[in-house]
């Protein structure tokens, strides 16, 4: 299908707890997608822990076959709503290079495993190609220093779960929040590569609100010095 001509951007942030999170040039009241799915990640995980002190592999590949079969389903009605949201705004999507998201290696050991386990990949998928199906253009750029700098001030702030606070302007709210909004920041002062005219939100203060799951461009990627390539 033909690209669309976007007046605003998506940016999406991706994490743990909510496995997608997103804010628009429009509105920077964020949306946050997929809770269910580190419930069911986190089952799954146990499961396949509990067959294997058992020995019972052959339970176990039926039970990572139904375990992608769930997860899939979920990450379709997330990539769905994701694109439909971009749809509704005249919005092209924004996601980060999935490079290096892996390597945190903080946390409770479940937390690395689950993280190691994490979708991220399959989703940005889900999301390029349904988004190219309906003309909605796609850009990918560098996550790199998304999640430490406060958006409203530049400086490095504390992230403690799923909280950021910034000791320098006092300013606090929900960590993926943050990221989208560095994400955000980052893509509107790359966009004229793609030839759209944004305007830059007033960022407030936010917390999450219940998600919204409803539905589906040119997909490009990111160089090294974080230039935004267009396809």
């Amino acid at each position: 299908m033909r690209g669309r001509n976007p007046k605003s951007v998506l940016a999406i942030d991706l994490g743990i707890r909510w496995i997608a999170t997103t804010v628009n040039s429009n509105n920077p009241k964020p949306k946050f997608y997929g809770k269910e799915l580190r419930k069911v990640k986190g089952h799954y995980f146990y499961l396949r822990r509990s067959l294997a002190l058992k020995k019972a592999y052959k339970t176990i590949k039926k039970v990572g076959h139904k375990e992608r079969r769930v997860v899939n389903d979920i990450l379709h009605k997330i990539s769905r709503a994701i694109v439909n949201e971009a749809l509704e705004n005249d919005s092209m999507i924004v996601l980060g290079n999935l490079k290096g998201i892996r390597r945190n290696g903080k946390g409770r050991r479940f937390n690395r495993k689950l993280n190691n386990g994490f979708p991220y990949y399959r989703l940005s998928q889900f999301i390029e190609y349904k988004a190219r199906w309906l003309g909605v253009r796609v850009i990918k750029i560098s996550e790199k220093n998304t999640s430490k700098p406060c958006h409203k001030c530049g400086e490095e702030g504390v992230r403690v779960g799923s909280s950021f606070k910034c000791p320098n302007c006092g300013y606090s709210c929900h960590a993926n929040y943050n990221g989208a909004m560095n994400i955000l920041k980052r893509a509107t002062g790359l966009v004229s590569v793609a030839g759209a005219t944004l305007t830059q939100p007033e960022p407030g203060r936010m917390k999450p609100s219940r998600q919204t799951q409803n539905p589906p461009a040119s997909a490009g990627r990111v160089s090294k010095d974080n230039r935004v390539h267009v396809c």
